[in-house]
């Protein structure tokens, strides 16, 4: 979502794995039932401060109020999301559309 990439030695994370649609309900643990976001988008991801459409764009709740800061949730509405290399580990959509219905602050 963001395009941030941090190459370190040795291989230190900074990327989690995020479940779209809570594993605690789910107890889907697949790749299409995941993305991979910075721990403060992950935050955000989790509480419904953003979400991902059906068309892999990223959408920003209503309710965020970034201005005042340099660096915000804002800055991602509507833009694309880069997808993996393989169709079949792109998000699954019902799990989007649940995570909009379910979590999503609109």
């Amino acid at each position: 979502m963001s395009g941030m990439r941090i190459m370190t030695k040795p291989n230190i994370q900074m990327i989690d794995a995020c479940h779209i649609h809570l594993f605690s309900l789910s107890n889907d643990d697949t790749v299409p039932n995941g993305i991979a976001l910075s721990p403060t988008l992950h935050r955000a991801f989790d509480r419904g401060l953003i979400s991902i459409t059906s068309d892999y764009k990223v959408k920003v709740s209503k309710l965020v109020n970034d201005k005042a800061s340099k660096i915000t949730l804002s800055q991602f509405e509507n833009q694309s999301i880069d997808l993996p290399e393989k169709e079949k580990w792109y998000p699954a959509i019902e799990s989007l559309i649940w995570h909009q219905e379910q979590i999503f602050l609109d």
